[in-house]
């Protein structure tokens, strides 16, 4: 028998949203009128420039794509006002949390993050055999005191995502300021930003100015979300140069494919457009608002593309709501393996897509 390492021992694998290929074979359904709200994807295509970008590298794919992404980190490093040595580029942002934990951690070792937060920080955190130590929430939102309780000596990783994955709440960033200022300076920030572009706070901004004045802060974004490109997984980091410089010791050669760094290309050139899907974005949230208020069911206000909507008061059980709706052609991401028991979370989807959840989920409330 293969003896594989203990740190595996106590690692759940992770579980993504059913896809609705699946879900059409499981309940005989059309896949054409399943709709998907369980991955915080971007309901909407990408831009159409991007695909005409995409469509002419086809012709390229013999080649292998540049292992430095040196165009795609000119450009970010012009927009957010950094030098290319202080950018990363990876194969989604998770690969970047998977190399952030290989530089510092080990047996040992501490990472803190909070309770319920995304999945991956436990994840990568105990594949390196060091332990998590995970702070619950204040209500729905990070508590910035209890972590910084909670970093000792032994820590080496803090994780913090703004907006707040699973619940989708929002911090300022002059407390996430006052509280990197009381992180060791041996001790990694990452601030896990995937949502940033959906925020709509004047102070949205700040986290990369902390990353460019504290040599132990790091900020991660996405292409995969506001700009629609979860399919080809890009995402990139900024930090100091040493941490780049350590991250590029494990980072593998050709990492981030040549389609990929082609699309996130085009997309940054076309950065206007968001305000569009910002804008679709907030019309799709008040529509989830009101439709739920109506229904007399409750939620957590979200800065995101998606939201907690509270379904333990409905006469389906609670964990059996994500399987109804999955029944009648709704899938959402249920809230029991994300710690959230007794919510469901929802992405924000077109206006048809919201409403046929609203009408799905009021059906679970009269049965």
């Amino acid at each position: 028998m293969v003896r594989f390492v203990k740190q595996l021992e106590g690692i759940t694998p992770y579980v993504a949203g059913a896809p609705i290929e699946l879900v059409s074979r499981r309940y005989g359904l059309d896949a054409e009128k399943v709709i998907k709200l369980a991955s915080n994807e971007s309901p909407l295509p990408p831009f159409p420039e991007v695909l005409e970008v995409i469509t002419r590298k086809f012709n390229d794919l013999n080649r292998y794509p540049d292992s430095e992404c040196r165009d795609l980190k000119a450009a970010l490093a012009e927009r957010h006002g950094v030098t290319t040595d202080e950018l990363v580029v990876g194969n989604g942002s998770c690969e970047l949390l998977i190399w952030l934990s290989l530089i510092v951690l080990e047996p040992g070792t501490e990472a803190v993050f909070s309770d319920p937060t995304f999945l991956v920080y436990e994840e990568a955190t105990c594949a390196r055999g060091a332990a998590p130590v995970k702070v619950p929430l204040m209500g729905f939102a990070n508590d910035l005191n209890s972590l910084a309780a909670a970093v000792t000596d032994r820590t080496r990783i803090v994780f913090l995502t703004n907006p707040h994955n699973p619940t989708g709440s929002y911090l300022p960033y002059s407390d996430i300021a006052a509280f990197a200022a009381g992180i060791p300076e041996d001790c990694l920030l990452v601030l896990d930003e995937a949502y940033n572009e959906y925020a709509e706070q004047p102070d949205s901004q700040d986290g990369l100015k902390l990353a460019r004045e504290r040599a132990n802060v790091v900020v991660l974004r996405t292409f995969s979300k506001i700009y629609g490109l979860c399919g080809l997984r890009v995402g990139y980091g900024i930090s100091s140069r040493q941490v780049k410089e350590a991250i590029d010791k494990v980072r593998q050669p050709f990492n981030v494919n040549m389609l990929a760094q082609a699309a996130a290309l085009k997309a940054l050139s076309l950065e206007d457009r968001l305000r569009e899907r910002r804008a679709q974005n907030r019309a799709g949230r008040r529509q989830l608002y009101d439709g739920l208020a109506a229904l007399g069911i409750g939620y957590v206000e979200t800065q995101s593309n998606f939201m907690l909507v509270d379904v333990s008061g409905l006469s389906t059980p609670a964990d059996d709501v994500p399987e109804e709706l999955m029944k009648r052609g709704v899938i959402v991401r249920p809230g029991r393996p994300l710690a959230c028991p007794g919510y469901v979370r929802v992405s924000v989807g077109t206006g048809e897509e919201n409403r046929i959840f609203l009408e799905r989920l009021a059906e679970l409330n009269n049965g």
